[in-house]
């Protein structure tokens, strides 16, 4: 082992309080009638987090929960989630194990695995008013997300890689130690006297992050070591927030985003723009509009802006989940594929509920509501018994395509009732309901640009 590798592990010092509220003020802005959550794995990561976290929150009065998950994919996960409990009891922190009955897939069982985590995550925080969830991922970790993000060609959307602050299907997520060498909450822990526990699928080769941290020694001696991944995502960043900022300025000259999620802009002003920065528009956008966790394939968003500044007029392709569609007046249409939302859901009266990861429910239900796209039925029956919706969300402007993916509320009787959708500055617009519904992408950029339809 090289000597500038041992002597930087000799080094490492413990992470104190008034660093971590440094890194804390960064990251997370806490209401004052709101806790926060800590997920806890129990590996030294997040045992060192919620510790520090612990005595951050009550120095704040702030409540705080550690919430640790139990996948059932390991016989020995519910051991692992007791141990983590009876640790925590010992210093005063409250704990919640969540417990996920889910078969195990045949393949992707770590995708399936964050999946689930995230969603009882997401769960928990709902019902309890929490947010947002402090996660440990570290330096290292996000050494790794970037040559995850290279790898799959993501473009410079990706090679920001994991944030600070950030929303993953609705749940606000973040994420203090980014900029933290893992070996130093390591001795955070044993200066706290604090045990943790070795997760066995950290050394599972069949894993591809797991195969890139055995080759971090390799790449470290080629001068590809955590801290210029650090480096590049941290440029990356401050790119991607310059270039958002471009994008919606784009959108608020020459289109426009509607409540119901659709949005659209003029194709002349588009072709005259750069290529690497149409490019980056449609991925940003695709991606807010679609409910993409992840940006799409540069491959196929170049070929998406290749068609078009030369296609023909009144074509459409698909693109992370959306139909981007240029009609012959020259106007681009950015809609949910209509096949690919998310399933009618029955909504509940006590907590606020998401649909298609794109919309909040901000109102309550009420009996058997259930929220789900408008599709054909609901359209014909909206055209016959409710026609004022159509001018009053402008739904009469819209491609066919992108009415029948707007979230409406459905009666067991067919019956089909239209929410009130909530713009950028909080004013709503839609039919007087129960409930109010909210378009809240992930991508909080594109936020202040939701208003009426007003596509010329």
């Amino acid at each position: 082992m090289p000597r500038d590798r041992i002597d930087a592990s000799l080094i490492a010092s413990p992470l104190e309080g008034r660093e971590f509220a440094d890194l804390m003020a960064a990251c997370v802005e806490v209401g004052s009638s709101r806790g926060i959550a800590v997920g806890v794995s129990g590996g030294a990561d997040s045992m060192a987090l919620v510790l520090l976290a612990d005595r951050w929150a009550r120095d704040r009065g702030i409540k705080l929960t550690a919430l640790t998950v139990d996948h059932g994919l390991r016989e020995a996960a519910a051991t692992e989630a007791a141990r983590v409990a009876g640790w925590l009891d010992l210093h005063g922190i409250a704990h919640q194990t969540l417990r996920i009955s889910c078969p195990r897939p045949g393949a992707g069982v770590q995708r399936a695995a964050r999946a689930w985590r995230f969603a009882a995550f997401d769960a928990w925080c709902r019902d309890n008013d929490a947010g947002p969830i402090l996660l440990a991922h570290t330096r290292e970790d996000q050494a790794e997300t970037l040559w995850l993000r290279i790898a799959a060609d993501s473009g410079p959307d990706g090679l920001a890689a994991m944030r600070p602050h950030a929303r993953v299907r609705g749940l606000e997520i973040a994420r203090p130690l980014l900029s933290v060498p893992k070996r130093r909450l390591i001795a955070t822990c044993r200066a706290r006297g604090q045990a943790w526990i070795e997760d066995p699928s950290n050394r599972d080769l069949r894993y591809t992050r797991v195969q890139l941290r055995n080759m971090a020694p390799r790449l470290s001696d080629s001068g590809l070591n955590a801290s210029v991944a650090a480096r590049v995502t941290s440029a990356m960043t401050i790119a991607r927030a310059a270039m958002d900022r471009q994008c919606a300025t784009f959108l608020k000259r020459h289109g426009g985003v509607s409540p119901t999620g659709v949005a659209w802009f003029n194709n002349r002003p588009f072709k005259r723009l750069p290529c690497s920065f149409q490019h980056f528009l449609l991925s940003r956008l695709t991606r807010a509009i679609g409910g993409a966790e992840l940006p799409p394939r540069r491959a196929r968003v170049e070929r998406l802006a290749e068609v078009l500044r030369d296609g023909e007029d009144n074509c459409a392709r698909t693109l992370a989940g959306c139909i981007v569609s240029r009609h012959r007046d020259g106007k681009v249409w950015v809609f949910r594929e209509p096949e690919k939302t998310a399933a009618s859901v029955l909504l509940k009266s006590s907590r606020p509920s998401r649909w298609d990861n794109r919309f909040e429910v901000i109102g309550r239900a009420v009996g058997s509501d259930m929220l789900g796209a408008l599709g054909d039925a609901g359209w014909r029956w909206l055209k016959r018994y409710h026609s004022e919706a159509l001018i009053t969300l402008g739904l009469d402007k819209l491609p066919h395509g992108a009415r029948l993916s707007i979230p409406v509320i459905h009666e067991l009787d067919g019956t089909v009732s239209v929410p009130h959708f909530v713009m950028g500055d909080g004013v709503r617009c839609g039919i007087p309901g129960s409930l109010v519904v909210g378009f809240c992408p992930d991508d909080q950029w594109i936020w202040p640009l939701i208003a009426p339809l007003d596509a010329g």
